[in-house]
């Protein structure tokens, strides 16, 4: 069995996870989410869910993502893997 490090994720799930964690401003429109200037898809968002790397939680009525201290980690590891590059 993997391990959540040994998964690799797609270049859309790292940017998507990469703008979730850079943007405050999110919102749902109908399947897709615009997240800062950026449109990601609700199959994108529910693959990242079942991987616990993000939640959809709904403070005041209002939906929004927030990462998980997994995604956390994963977005900090990847940071510094593209720095290096």
């Amino acid at each position: 069995m993997m391990t959540m490090e040994q998964k690799r994720l797609s270049k859309t799930s790292i940017a998507s996870l990469m703008a979730i964690a850079t943007y405050r401003h999110q919102r749902r429109s109908g399947r897709v989410w615009q997240i800062g200037g950026k449109r990601i898809s609700g199959t994108t968002v529910a693959r990242l869910e079942r991987q616990a790397l993000l939640k959809e939680i709904a403070p005041n009525g209002t939906p929004v993502l927030i990462l998980t201290d997994e995604g956390k980690r994963l977005i900090a590891t990847t940071g510094q893997a593209q720095q290096h590059t």
